[in-house]
């Protein structure tokens, strides 16, 4: 890469503050987080080269759906790149969605491209199975704002009654996203053309995710904690 790992950490430095938690009243006000405010509101005013490239990727592939993820960059108030998701289908049994998403950093010339894919959480989904097959001693009731826990005998009774009130089984439907940057050949074609569009439209270089996942342990970010951020979440988005 052009940049060392050791320049990309100083990046981060120069727009999240070391040692200060998310949750520290003076996190908002340190120098750093004020440069990022301003680098998301600049790029947020300044994108037409972004709207450009977008306007190009939906003429190559016009047939799919193209989301500009980017349009909360004027508020100044998340993520440090442009960001895209481009639908390629759902195509696989227990799979609802899967895109190919793409980011370009506002604080260094990096992008990166991923998918992502909607999926039946099967694990998930069994253990609610054992879970709602499991009789419980109690019950949750919730009545406005009040959340009352009783004998399950008495939940019975409740549920006759009203059974809005008492807190339903889980769900047997779940789902997660699994992300990936090692794709596969029915992604690489979309992938492949819109990783050479950044890079003819910014001359930016891809992030390979040995570099990306580097965690950086001494700042935060909105998502993450200290001693979770990694180069990704900084110089990225923590909001994959």
């Amino acid at each position: 890469m052009k940049h060392s790992n050791e320049e990309l950490v100083e990046a981060a430095y120069c727009y999240y503050p070391r040692g200060v938690s998310r949750e520290d009243s003076r996190y908002k006000r340190t120098e750093e987080y004020g440069r990022l405010v301003d680098a998301r509101r600049r790029a947020g005013a300044e994108h037409g080269r972004w709207q450009g490239m977008l306007d190009r990727i939906h003429d190559k592939f016009p047939e799919r759906s193209l989301i500009d993820r980017s349009i909360h960059l004027p508020t100044g108030n998340y993520d440090a790149c442009y960001a895209g998701h481009l639908s390629i289908g759902a195509s696989a049994p227990g799979e609802y969605g899967h895109v190919i998403g793409f980011m370009v950093s506002l604080l260094v010339s990096c992008y990166v491209v991923y998918s992502l894919r909607t999926v039946d959480d099967l694990e998930e989904i069994e253990r609610n199975k054992v879970l709602n097959a499991t009789p419980s001693r109690h019950v949750s009731v919730f009545v406005h704002d009040t959340h009352y826990v009783l004998p399950a005998w008495m939940g019975k009774l409740v549920r006759l009654v009203k059974p809005n009130l008492v807190e339903p089984p889980l769900p047997l439907e779940a789902r997660r996203q699994d992300l990936s940057f090692d794709l596969s050949p029915d992604e690489q074609p979309c992938a492949t053309w819109i990783a050479q569009e950044i890079e003819r439209t910014w001359g930016y270089e891809r992030m390979p995710p040995l570099v990306g996942k580097l965690i950086i342990p001494d700042v935060a970010t909105d998502s993450r904690l200290l001693g979770e951020a990694t180069l990704y979440d900084c110089l990225f988005s923590d909001s994959w």
